[in-house]
């Protein structure tokens, strides 16, 4: 049974759009299933998430961010002599709520890992509260595997309440944060130090090596940064991931690039570029000056 919060405290921030509201109604109830929360990026799911968190008392619950629970479940699982089962035991031990945010499968070896997983935790009864930008059919959308993960689609709808947070407002490009990654900076001026663009994502690199990379960093610059669209598919995603992982740990960076933030996506169409814009568009909201967004 996923315990319910107070609705009130919902709204002691500001004033909910009308699916925050559906999706608070929805956190603030007791119920048997998990909540599923998905939509545009910037629309609030993580802050729903986070209050739903901070608020819940009397069982034992884990917040994480999907890419850093996937390199630690990766690590535990070869460690265990790819034992799913210890694996789940040394990272979760007897938590009754797990909380994931940012949920997405891209890529067909996590799907089964995933959907392994899914299975596990189902059966010791935890409950699972999840944000995504994609509703569970939309999961694994390359056609060459998608329907091998459909009976893990089926288990997330049948399981969790799925919940559309899509209002028409992006909080994020309108300013409404306090995070530290927003007070980074966007130029179009050039940096002699720093790490490259090549370095960190024409190179191949996993979230991992991010991960690893900003342990005790306070700051971070990335320079020579290209228009996404003269990037390949896979420094793309990479960059996409760089981002997750930077305001996931809340890093304030420094961007230096050769086109306007406002340029910077167009004619891109990665699966992720609209979060990763999202996030971005954080910088140009903070600083306000259209020379460096």
């Amino acid at each position: 049974m996923r315990p319910g919060v107070p609705r009130s405290g919902f709204d002691s921030s500001f004033t909910l759009d009308k699916a925050q509201a559906a999706a608070a109604d929805a956190l603030a109830a007791s119920d048997s299933r998990g909540v599923y929360l998905w939509g545009p990026a910037g629309r609030g799911k993580t802050w729903l998430l986070d209050h739903y968190v901070e608020s819940v008392t009397g069982v034992t619950t884990k917040r994480v961010h999907f890419h850093s629970f996937f390199r630690d479940l990766h690590a535990s699982y070869f460690r265990h002599g790819f034992s799913l089962t210890r694996a789940l035991d040394e990272l979760l031990g007897d938590i009754a709520v797990l909380c994931f945010d940012e949920l997405h499968v891209h890529d067909i070896g996590d799907a089964r890992l995933l959907a392994r997983m899914l299975d596990e935790l189902f059966a010791r009864g935890v409950t699972l509260v999840a944000t995504s930008n994609y509703p569970p059919a939309g999961l694994l959308p390359n056609p060459l595997f998608h329907e091998a993960f459909a009976p893990t689609i089926a288990l997330l709808e049948s399981r969790m309440q799925v919940i559309a947070v899509d209002g028409p407002l992006d909080y994020r490009a309108e300013g409404i944060s306090s995070t530290r990654f927003s007070k980074g900076t966007w130029s179009m001026v050039d940096a002699s130090s720093g790490w490259s663009f090549t370095e960190l994502c024409v190179e191949p690199r996993s979230t991992g090596d991010y991960l690893a990379m900003i342990e005790g960093l306070d700051s971070l610059t990335v320079r020579d940064i290209p228009a996404l669209k003269d990037a390949d598919d896979n420094a793309v995603q990479r960059f996409c991931n760089l981002i997750d992982v930077l305001y996931d740990a809340d890093v304030p960076t420094q961007f230096h690039a050769t086109v306007p933030l406002a340029s910077f996506t167009a004619g891109c169409s990665s699966l992720d570029i609209a979060r990763t814009s999202s996030r971005l568009s954080e910088l140009a909201a903070e600083s306000k000056r259209d020379t460096h967004c």
